[in-house]
């Protein structure tokens, strides 16, 4: 029979005359973030609090993907997504059909995580932690809305070299994935 515990804490500030400089309240509320990238740079973003459906993403894509890239690349680009549920339900495969017929390109199940936006959302995050943790250092208070703001202020001072530099470090990233025979890589 396991032994049962029942553990109790205390913060320290609660048996010490010191205050703690900060008080933050973890998970106080959830962000997603969806956006597209290409070899030109930003094509769109959008952020977002409930959880995603088909029908949110279906939602999203209409909104934010389909003219901003057809008015980027003229008709000449194809989509890449990976193979979330949400991604791959009947509605949102509809709905690409409907959009970019013959223009969604496959993404290979059980794939290493090669997506190039994922450099990008690496990038967007450590600046946005950047900005939040200098704010907590002057004691400024970080609401709902200006997080999310700090969040589309970021992404909009993520230089479109950056995003290209992302893109065309992926033979890189293939190689050394390939190389690691599907395991780890430095990236």
């Amino acid at each position: 029979m396991k032994p049962h515990f029942k553990c109790f804490v205390i913060p320290s500030c609660m048996i010490s005359d010191k205050k703690p400089i900060a008080l933050m309240v973890k998970h106080s509320f959830k962000v997603h973030v969806w956006g597209a990238i290409s070899v030109k740079g930003k094509i769109g973003m959008h952020i977002f609090t409930e959880n995603l459906d088909c029908h949110l993403y279906c939602q999203i894509l209409n909104e934010h993907l389909y003219d901003n890239a057809s008015a980027m690349h003229s008709n000449q680009w194809v989509f890449q997504q990976d193979n979330d549920l949400k991604h791959t339900s009947h509605d949102v495969q509809d709905d690409l059909k409907t959009n970019l017929p013959g223009r969604v390109f496959a993404w290979p199940s059980y794939s290493p995580d090669l997506n190039p936006i994922e450099n990008v959302w690496a990038i967007l995050k450590k600046n946005v932690e950047k900005k939040v943790k200098s704010m907590m250092t002057q004691k400024k208070k970080i609401s709902k809305d200006i997080f999310l703001n700090l969040i589309r202020e970021e992404w909009d001072d993520i230089v479109n070299i950056v995003i290209v530099n992302c893109i065309n470090s992926m033979p890189s990233h293939i190689k050394a994935c390939i190389d690691a025979e599907g395991g780890h890589t430095k990236y």
